[in-house]
């Protein structure tokens, strides 16, 4: 005999898988970029979490299930809670498979397969639970299908979670919202199947031993596993919140040593340290090429900034230097680097090795400082240095090359100009 289903209980078991799916696939991509304890730990939340869903969905399923001629349906309790156990441990398998760096097809086929056997030995295994006399009898044929569509349903589960990490970040929320619907429309598949397979024969009873009802595991289980599958979604995206904002501060405190290591705090500039690091990069890469790139490197100095200082304090000098900067990126748009090497010095790293260039750029900030500049509302003179050397035929070494450009060519005080090439 066949009974009929309720399908307000269909629609939520199937609510259920879904919850169940998704589930699995946020602690699937989560546990992925975790290691040692807190991996462990996550991948047995996410077992206990995805197993319970599944074996929830199949309870809330068996609830939707009205069974025929006036039959009452009732679970043995210790064999109920024993079918819950395949489905942890089908969902620790798939959780470990899809947190692997690589897997073979091979791999995937196997696991899909145990997968597939958990899930099966689940679903009968809370049949089995329905001590009924004489017992369930069912179809061959139907059972096998259920079984198929266990493993095949396991691997799509597999290959979908794997995919999620590929997917573009602005898709991934819609990508994982699809695949769970389409992973509860597969795990439905499997129990209703599974359920067709099965048929009970006439007059039969369930055992006086059988404590839990069937009425008692439609609705309210469904809403109970629902609850405990969104507490823990909630508490995994609370902790990788957590771990985000750890990340973030990590990242922030690493930047913020970087800047103070590399960058000068008045300017925003690269310092020595950075420049003299850059240098000694595009001489090794240099050397690693058969014809050697050449550049320009450029010294720029206020003359007269101790005077300055004394005269009109720190803060009067800061501006000036500020003042010069923008004046010399505004001339420099092709410089590779301008950093600040010393309190008045600056150095450029300028990708040609041309004189006339050079000389223009002379001129050009020449003309910008020719007359007193207005620094804290003070009219000042702007007197300044300028040096250079050139790759290769300045030095092949960091350091001869900056003392060779640290020889003063030009002084604005002096107007004196000595650009040949070094």
């Amino acid at each position: 005999m066949e009974g009929s289903y309720n399908w307000l209980l269909v629609f939520a078991s199937y609510c259920v898988a879904v919850i169940a799916s998704y589930t699995a696939i946020y602690f699937g991509t989560r546990v992925f970029n975790l290691h040692g304890a807190s991996r462990r730990f996550w991948l047995a939340a996410g077992a206990l979490s995805l197993g319970s869903g599944i074996w929830s969905m199949h309870f809330v399923g068996m609830s939707a299930y009205t069974m025929p001629m006036h039959m009452h349906m009732s679970f043995n309790a210790p064999l109920t809670l024993l079918s819950w156990v395949p489905a942890v441990f089908a969902s620790a398998l798939a959780l470990y498979v899809i947190t692997l760096p690589k897997v073979s097809v091979k791999t995937i086929a196997a696991s899909a397969f145990i997968m597939g056997a958990g899930i099966f030995a689940m679903h009968y295994g809370g049949m089995y639970a329905m001590q009924m006399h004489p017992g369930i009898e069912y179809d061959t044929l139907l059972v096998i299908l259920s079984g198929v569509i266990a493993v095949v349903a396991s691997g799509a589960a597999l290959v979908i979670c794997r995919k999620v990490r590929d997917v573009p970040p602005q898709f991934t929320l819609a990508f994982k919202v699809l695949a769970s619907l389409v992973m509860g429309v597969a795990i439905c598949g499997m129990h209703y199947t599974g359920m067709a397979a099965a048929s009970y024969p006439m007059g039969a009873q369930s055992h006086p031993d059988n404590l839990l009802r069937g009425d008692w595991m439609g609705i309210p289980t469904a809403i109970a596993a629902s609850i405990l599958l969104l507490l823990a979604l909630y508490s995994a995206y609370t902790d990788f919140r957590a771990m985000e904002r750890a990340r973030q501060e990590e990242k922030n405190r690493n930047a913020a040593a970087r800047q103070a290591a590399f960058y000068d705090s008045l300017t925003g500039l690269a310092n020595r340290s950075f420049l003299e690091a850059r240098v000694l990069e595009k001489l090794t890469v240099s050397e690693g090429n058969s014809v050697p790139a050449a550049f320009t490197l450029a010294y720029f100095e206020l003359s007269d900034y101790r005077d300055l200082t004394q005269r009109h304090g720190e803060a009067f000098t800061q501006a000036l230097i500020k003042y010069f900067v923008a004046e010399l990126e505004g001339s420099l748009p092709s410089a590779e680097l301008i950093a600040r090497y010393g309190g008045n010095s600056f150095m450029v790293i300028i990708p040609f090795r041309d004189p006339t260039a050079l000389n223009a750029l002379v001129q050009k900030m020449t003309r910008a400082f020719e007359n007193s500049v207005a620094i804290s509302g003070k009219l000042t003179p702007c007197k300044w240095s300028f040096g250079f050397s050139e790759y290769p035929k300045s030095g092949t070494n960091s350091r001869n090359l900056i003392r060779a450009a640290q020889r003063i060519r030009f002084s604005s005080s002096q107007e004196q100009t000595d650009l040949a090439m070094a």
